[in-house]
Order: structure tokens, then sequence, then C-alpha cells
């Protein structure tokens, strides 16, 4: 069972459903990654490919100020409402294509997280909407798998730590 790690919500059990293809980050991926940002509070964070909201709801946790979920699968981000409807978080939610719903937001985010499923790469398309949607000071959290080359072709962010967790790898870029 996938849980918070730290902050206020944690050891409270993040949301799990049976069916669909989502490989929620590990318990061990999602520590190393907080633990190389160190500081979260008060950031706005955009959690792209969000599945079951581990990381976001990590951020909130943590002390992150606001939280927007995009995920094209209804059931998760259905399941992620309903887990944290009582709990007084700024949170948004929403069901669709990554690249098309971020055409619609206008707001703009200190953390940005995208895990897209492995076998999916992230287009230049979808990274220049990234980049329109980054603060001036924003992290980008990039996780891949660890055999691919996912080096980010990105006029924004430069690559600040690469960290590899079992199969998974996680870049952190800081916008410049």
């Amino acid at each position: 069972m996938t849980r918070i790690i730290a902050g206020e919500w944690r050891g409270h059990p993040l949301p799990k459903l049976k069916t669909g293809s989502v490989r929620p980050t590990t318990d061990r991926a999602r520590t190393i990654l907080f633990d190389t940002l160190r500081d979260v509070r008060d950031m706005q964070v955009l959690d792209l490919y969000s599945g079951t909201g581990a990381l976001g709801f990590e951020a909130l946790s943590r002390g992150a100020t606001s939280l927007v979920s995009i995920d094209r699968d209804p059931k998760y981000i259905n399941a992620q409402k309903a887990w944290i409807k009582n709990r007084d978080k700024a949170y948004k939610a929403y069901i669709g294509d990554v690249q098309g719903v971020l055409r619609k937001l206008d707001q703009q985010f200190d953390l940005i997280l995208a895990d897209p499923p492995y076998a999916e790469k992230l287009s230049d398309d979808v990274i220049m909407l990234i980049e329109a949607h980054a603060s001036q000071q924003a992290i980008f959290v990039y996780e891949s798998a660890r055999r691919e080359d996912s080096s980010l072709n990105s006029d924004v962010f430069i690559l600040e730590k690469e960290k590899v967790v079992a199969e998974t790898r996680i870049q952190i870029y800081k916008a410049h």
C-alpha cells in the first residue's frame, strides 16, 4: 500500500485502484526526490500524468500551497478527489490529455511534476507548454524509465540533478 511519507499526512494511505496501468512512484523514489528538493513549502504544484496523486499529495503534505492534478483517466481523478475531499487544501483536478489541458490553463507553477507512462515520451509541444506554465524559479521533475535516454530539449530548464532508483530515472531541472 502506498502511503504519504512525510509532513501533515504522514502515514495516510493513498488512493489505490485495481485497474489501469498506473505505476505509482515508489516510497523510496519519493523519499529520494523530496529529500533532494528539500523544501516545497509555499509552492504552487502541477502534477502531470498524476495517476494516484502520490507526488502531488506528497508535496501538499509537505507544505505546498496548492496542487493542480491532470490525468486522462477519470477513475484516478475521482479517487484523488475523494481522498482529498475533507483535507482543506487548494486542489484542482482536470481529466484529459495533458497537452490539451495545459493549453487551457493560465496559471504558473513553482514545482512541475511529470511522470508519464514509460512508453510515452514528453513531446516538444508538451515541453513548450510546461515551460509556459513555469514560474521564474520553477523546478521541473521528470520521471522516466532508467534505460530511456530522457534528456530534455528545453530553452527554459537546465538539468540540476539526476537520480536513479531501481527502474526509475528522476531528473530535476531548474528554470534559468
